[in-house]
Parts: C-alpha cells; structure tokens; sequence
C-alpha cells in the first residue's frame, strides 16, 4: 500500500502512525491531506500527548511532503491526538483532499 493510502486509511479511521521522517523514527496523528507547492503533504500532530489533565501534549504540528515519508505502519494501539494545529501551520496545507472528521 502506498504511502498515501496509509494516511489515508490512518486519517479515515482515526489510527496514530509510526514512521521515519528526516532519519528519526516518531509517532503521529494525520489530520489532513493536501498540497503545498504543487506536492502531496500530510498535516500531521508529531509526538505523544497523554490525554490526562494538567500533562502537556509533547508533540508539535507540521505538514511533511509523503515522498519524504518511510517505514510507515498503522498503530491502533496508540492513542490518536484529537486536538486542532493552529491557523498558522494549517495555512501550509493547500487543496486539502482529506481531513478527520
């Protein structure tokens, strides 16, 4: 399956990602997938976040191209981060073809 319709199984369902981005191996939650700069990207929550009250979340919102994308794997067993990306880092995201609902 490609990368593309792994994210959009894992966006579609709701499902944490495991995958290796730049050499370093990170847990995810895609919540969209677009375009920026005419390339197909995923707005993705990168890191933990334990869902407890008064735990930060320990991740951080970026738009990663898929062709940069390996090692890809769907965890069920990992909690999803349901929170929203602010404005800012959502803006990077053009022609948004998917998103959690």
């Amino acid at each position: 399956m490609s990368v593309e319709n792994m994210i959009r199984d894992a966006i579609s369902k709701k499902t944490a990602v495991g995958f290796t981005f730049d050499a370093k191996n990170y847990i995810g939650s895609p919540h969209a997938l677009g375009e920026r700069d005419g390339k197909p990207q995923v707005l993705i929550y990168r890191g933990e976040d334990a869902h407890e009250k008064r735990v930060p979340p320990m991740g951080e919102w970026s738009v990663l191209p898929l062709d940069t994308i390996t090692d890809l794997k769907l965890l069920p067993g990992e909690e999803f981060h349901a929170g929203h990306p602010d404005a800012k880092v959502e803006k990077e995201l053009h022609k948004i073809t998917l998103r959690v609902a």
